[in-house]
Protein backbone atom coordinates (compact mmCIF):
# COMPACT_ATOMS: atom_id res chain seq x y z
CA UNK A 1 0.00 0.00 0.00
CA UNK A 2 1.41 3.31 -0.69
CA UNK A 3 0.84 4.84 2.93
CA UNK A 4 3.01 1.76 3.72
CA UNK A 5 6.14 3.22 1.62
CA UNK A 6 8.92 5.11 2.98
CA UNK A 7 9.20 9.04 2.01
CA UNK A 8 11.86 10.27 -0.81
CA UNK A 9 12.01 13.75 0.01
CA UNK A 10 13.71 15.57 -2.98
CA UNK A 11 15.38 18.68 -2.17
CA UNK A 12 15.85 21.43 -5.74
CA UNK A 13 18.75 23.58 -5.83
CA UNK A 14 18.68 27.46 -6.37
CA UNK A 15 15.17 27.32 -7.54
CA UNK A 16 13.78 26.03 -4.76
CA UNK A 17 10.39 24.68 -6.82
CA UNK A 18 11.09 20.86 -6.73
CA UNK A 19 9.80 20.93 -9.94
CA UNK A 20 12.90 19.74 -11.54
CA UNK A 21 13.01 16.40 -10.08
CA UNK A 22 10.13 15.63 -12.38
CA UNK A 23 11.82 13.13 -14.76
CA UNK A 24 12.70 11.32 -11.85
CA UNK A 25 9.08 11.11 -9.41
CA UNK A 26 7.70 8.14 -11.42
CA UNK A 27 10.72 5.26 -11.15
CA UNK A 28 10.78 6.04 -7.64
CA UNK A 29 7.35 6.21 -7.09
CA UNK A 30 7.74 2.26 -7.48
CA UNK A 31 9.04 1.95 -4.02
CA UNK A 32 8.42 5.11 -2.17
CA UNK A 33 6.04 7.89 -1.14
CA UNK A 34 7.55 11.09 -3.62
CA UNK A 35 7.71 14.61 -2.13
CA UNK A 36 9.73 17.63 -4.30
CA UNK A 37 9.69 19.85 -1.62
CA UNK A 38 8.04 23.20 -2.90
CA UNK A 39 10.10 25.91 -0.59
CA UNK A 40 7.65 28.75 1.13
CA UNK A 41 7.84 31.69 -1.12
CA UNK A 42 9.93 34.49 1.41
CA UNK A 43 12.67 36.89 1.05
CA UNK A 44 15.01 36.38 4.01
CA UNK A 45 16.33 33.07 5.28
CA UNK A 46 19.14 31.06 6.33
CA UNK A 47 20.46 27.22 5.64
CA UNK A 48 18.48 26.17 9.52
CA UNK A 49 15.35 28.22 8.36
CA UNK A 50 15.09 25.80 5.45
CA UNK A 51 16.57 22.96 7.36
CA UNK A 52 13.13 23.45 10.02
CA UNK A 53 10.54 23.80 7.34
CA UNK A 54 12.03 20.61 6.01
CA UNK A 55 11.58 18.88 9.21
CA UNK A 56 8.33 20.21 10.43
CA UNK A 57 6.82 19.05 6.87
CA UNK A 58 8.57 15.32 7.92
CA UNK A 59 7.76 15.42 11.08
CA UNK A 60 5.71 12.14 11.28
CA UNK A 61 7.97 9.82 9.39
CA UNK A 62 8.97 6.73 10.58
CA UNK A 63 12.64 7.13 11.95
CA UNK A 64 15.13 5.69 10.01
CA UNK A 65 13.31 5.73 6.83
CA UNK A 66 13.48 8.47 4.94
CA UNK A 67 15.46 8.82 1.35
CA UNK A 68 16.72 12.57 1.75
CA UNK A 69 18.30 14.03 -2.53
CA UNK A 70 19.61 16.59 -2.49
CA UNK A 71 20.65 18.76 -5.71
CA UNK A 72 23.51 21.13 -6.37
CA UNK A 73 22.30 24.30 -3.44
CA UNK A 74 20.16 21.52 -2.06
CA UNK A 75 22.33 19.38 -1.16
CA UNK A 76 24.22 21.51 1.55
CA UNK A 77 20.22 21.84 2.88
CA UNK A 78 20.14 18.39 2.68
CA UNK A 79 23.58 17.87 4.60
CA UNK A 80 22.65 20.08 7.01
CA UNK A 81 19.64 18.28 7.50
CA UNK A 82 21.55 15.02 7.92
CA UNK A 83 23.38 16.74 10.54
CA UNK A 84 20.50 17.90 12.25
CA UNK A 85 18.18 15.36 12.28
CA UNK A 86 20.05 11.74 11.44
CA UNK A 87 17.90 9.64 13.11
CA UNK A 88 15.32 10.08 10.50
CA UNK A 89 17.29 9.33 7.40
CA UNK A 90 17.57 6.12 6.15
CA UNK A 91 19.89 6.79 2.92
CA UNK A 92 21.44 10.76 1.93
CA UNK A 93 21.61 11.08 -1.53
CA UNK A 94 23.55 14.54 -2.98
CA UNK A 95 24.01 15.31 -6.67
CA UNK A 96 26.37 17.16 -8.22
CA UNK A 97 26.43 18.91 -4.69
CA UNK A 98 28.93 20.45 -2.40
CA UNK A 99 29.86 21.50 1.22
CA UNK A 100 31.42 24.55 0.12
CA UNK A 101 31.43 26.46 -3.05
CA UNK A 102 34.60 26.69 -4.42
CA UNK A 103 34.61 28.87 -7.19
CA UNK A 104 34.31 32.40 -5.00
CA UNK A 105 34.90 34.60 -7.79
CA UNK A 106 32.19 33.61 -9.81
CA UNK A 107 29.83 33.43 -6.84
CA UNK A 108 30.50 36.78 -5.58
CA UNK A 109 29.77 37.88 -9.37
CA UNK A 110 26.51 36.21 -9.06
CA UNK A 111 25.79 37.43 -5.60
CA UNK A 112 26.53 40.65 -6.49
CA UNK A 113 24.98 41.06 -10.09
CA UNK A 114 21.89 38.54 -9.26
CA UNK A 115 19.04 41.91 -9.24
CA UNK A 116 19.63 42.35 -12.83
CA UNK A 117 17.93 39.06 -13.72
CA UNK A 118 14.57 40.89 -13.14
CA UNK A 119 15.55 43.25 -16.18
CA UNK A 120 14.14 41.25 -19.20
CA UNK A 121 16.78 41.38 -21.52
CA UNK A 122 19.46 40.51 -18.83
CA UNK A 123 16.51 37.42 -17.83
CA UNK A 124 16.77 36.40 -21.97
CA UNK A 125 20.09 36.08 -22.25
CA UNK A 126 20.60 34.12 -19.15
CA UNK A 127 18.19 31.93 -20.70
CA UNK A 128 19.56 31.40 -23.74
CA UNK A 129 23.05 30.61 -22.49
CA UNK A 130 20.88 27.75 -19.90
CA UNK A 131 19.60 26.44 -22.81
CA UNK A 132 22.63 26.33 -24.91
CA UNK A 133 24.85 24.76 -21.98
CA UNK A 134 21.63 22.16 -21.68
CA UNK A 135 22.06 21.40 -25.02
CA UNK A 136 25.60 20.44 -24.69
CA UNK A 137 24.99 18.20 -21.90
CA UNK A 138 22.62 16.15 -23.89
CA UNK A 139 19.46 17.52 -22.74
CA UNK A 140 16.44 17.19 -25.29
CA UNK A 141 14.66 20.11 -26.53
CA UNK A 142 11.34 19.40 -24.59
CA UNK A 143 13.61 19.15 -21.04
CA UNK A 144 15.10 22.19 -22.19
CA UNK A 145 11.68 24.43 -22.58
CA UNK A 146 10.34 22.63 -19.24
CA UNK A 147 13.56 24.09 -17.30
CA UNK A 148 13.36 27.37 -18.93
CA UNK A 149 9.32 27.13 -17.46
CA UNK A 150 10.26 26.19 -14.56
CA UNK A 151 13.35 28.96 -14.00
CA UNK A 152 10.66 31.51 -15.30
CA UNK A 153 8.28 30.90 -11.83
CA UNK A 154 11.38 31.55 -9.28
CA UNK A 155 10.72 34.14 -6.41
CA UNK A 156 13.74 35.96 -7.27
CA UNK A 157 14.57 37.66 -3.89
CA UNK A 158 14.38 34.01 -2.56
CA UNK A 159 17.42 33.14 -5.34
CA UNK A 160 19.13 35.75 -4.31
CA UNK A 161 19.41 34.87 -1.18
CA UNK A 162 19.84 31.32 -1.72
CA UNK A 163 22.64 32.31 -3.90
CA UNK A 164 24.25 34.03 -1.00
CA UNK A 165 23.67 30.83 1.35
CA UNK A 166 25.74 29.45 -1.40
CA UNK A 167 28.58 31.74 -0.99
CA UNK A 168 28.59 31.81 2.90
CA UNK A 169 28.07 27.99 3.85
CA UNK A 170 30.88 26.00 4.93
CA UNK A 171 29.89 22.36 5.72
CA UNK A 172 33.30 21.24 5.68
CA UNK A 173 34.59 20.62 8.86
CA UNK A 174 30.92 18.66 9.99
CA UNK A 175 31.24 16.09 7.41
CA UNK A 176 32.92 13.62 9.35
CA UNK A 177 30.04 13.68 11.84
CA UNK A 178 27.62 12.26 9.09
CA UNK A 179 26.26 8.64 10.44
CA UNK A 180 23.97 7.70 7.62
CA UNK A 181 24.64 5.82 4.21
CA UNK A 182 25.75 8.65 1.84
CA UNK A 183 25.96 8.71 -2.26
CA UNK A 184 27.99 10.49 -3.95
CA UNK A 185 26.84 11.45 -7.64
CA UNK A 186 29.22 13.57 -9.69
CA UNK A 187 28.95 14.72 -13.33
CA UNK A 188 32.23 15.25 -15.26
CA UNK A 189 31.17 17.48 -17.13
CA UNK A 190 29.35 20.01 -14.98
CA UNK A 191 29.78 23.72 -15.83
CA UNK A 192 28.32 25.23 -12.55
CA UNK A 193 29.90 22.58 -9.72
CA UNK A 194 33.00 21.19 -9.94
CA UNK A 195 31.37 18.09 -9.08
CA UNK A 196 33.74 15.56 -9.12
CA UNK A 197 36.46 17.61 -7.18
CA UNK A 198 33.37 18.48 -4.41
CA UNK A 199 32.37 14.74 -4.74
CA UNK A 200 35.76 13.16 -4.13
CA UNK A 201 36.41 15.60 -1.30
CA UNK A 202 33.00 14.48 0.77
CA UNK A 203 33.90 10.78 0.17
CA UNK A 204 37.10 10.98 1.56
CA UNK A 205 35.37 12.60 4.84
CA UNK A 206 32.20 10.90 5.23
CA UNK A 207 32.71 7.78 6.68
CA UNK A 208 31.30 4.41 4.03
CA UNK A 209 30.24 7.30 1.21
CA UNK A 210 29.87 5.82 -2.26
CA UNK A 211 30.71 7.56 -4.99
CA UNK A 212 28.98 7.09 -8.66
CA UNK A 213 31.09 9.24 -11.18
CA UNK A 214 29.09 10.05 -14.73
CA UNK A 215 32.15 11.45 -16.77
CA UNK A 216 29.86 12.20 -19.14
CA UNK A 217 26.81 13.73 -17.67
CA UNK A 218 26.66 17.69 -17.27
CA UNK A 219 25.13 19.73 -14.04
CA UNK A 220 21.29 19.15 -15.19
CA UNK A 221 21.69 15.08 -14.12
CA UNK A 222 18.29 14.79 -13.16
CA UNK A 223 17.22 15.53 -16.40
CA UNK A 224 19.59 12.97 -18.49
CA UNK A 225 18.15 10.52 -21.02
CA UNK A 226 19.03 7.29 -18.61
CA UNK A 227 19.47 8.21 -15.58
CA UNK A 228 17.00 7.63 -12.25
CA UNK A 229 17.43 8.03 -8.82
CA UNK A 230 15.51 4.44 -8.54
CA UNK A 231 18.21 2.03 -9.92
CA UNK A 232 20.19 3.05 -6.86
CA UNK A 233 17.25 3.44 -4.33
CA UNK A 234 14.82 0.51 -3.69
CA UNK A 235 13.52 1.92 -0.29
Amino acid sequence: MEKDKPLALLISGLDGTGKLYYRQIEPLSKYYRVLPWEFLRRDAFDLKDLVEELARGTAGEKDGSMLVAGESFGGLIALQFALDYPGRIKTLALINSFPFYRRRVRIGLACRWAHLLQKPFIRSVKDRVAAWILATEGIPPEDRRRYLDVIRTIHHPAYCRRLQLVRDSDLRDRLHELRVPVHLFASGRDRIVPSIAAARLMKSAIPGATLHELPHAGHALLLTPGFHLADYFTG
